[in-house]
């Protein structure tokens, strides 16, 4: 298992990597939301933007504790591993929104469907990031 230090490290770049993730999405989010070609985009944007602000807090707290009180790799892996739970959760989520819109092509199907897609694409992105730091703190024999 990795040390209190390589935990320390890790935690580091976790909340660097998920702030960076956050602010793209806030700034790309607003944009799109914004200047979106439709319904399905501007939901996509305004889904992105929402994500990242929740994500660029979650940063914040994890860079703020990591400053502050040291965190076990046992610990910090189980949370990630809850996360990555987590994430395939959204993904279902994104994908059932998405499929509650077959057969239909009005605009709220398309802007459940931009809701969803976003969903879908958040939940891919922090499933890859849970996942990878998670197995960075994993046993190396």
């Amino acid at each position: 298992m990795a040390s209190r230090g390589d935990s320390a490290d890790v935690l580091r770049a976790l909340t660097a990597t998920v702030g960076a993730w956050g602010a793209a999405n806030v700034v790309g989010g607003i944009a799109l939301a914004m200047a979106g070609k439709g319904p399905g985009a501007s939901a996509f944007g305004q889904q992105c933007a929402a994500w990242g602000a929740v994500n660029l807090a979650i940063a914040g707290v994890g860079h703020w504790r990591s400053r502050h009180s040291a965190v076990a790799a046992p610990r910090l892996r189980r949370i990630l591993l809850v996360n990555a739970a987590l994430d395939v959760g959204y993904l279902a989520a994104g994908a059932a929104l998405i499929a509650s819109t077959s057969g239909r092509d009005d605009t709220s199907a398309s802007t459940r469907r931009g809701h969803g897609t976003a969903v879908i694409a958040q939940g891919a992105a922090l499933l890859a990031i849970d996942s990878g730091f998670a197995r960075r703190l994993a046993t190396s024999d």
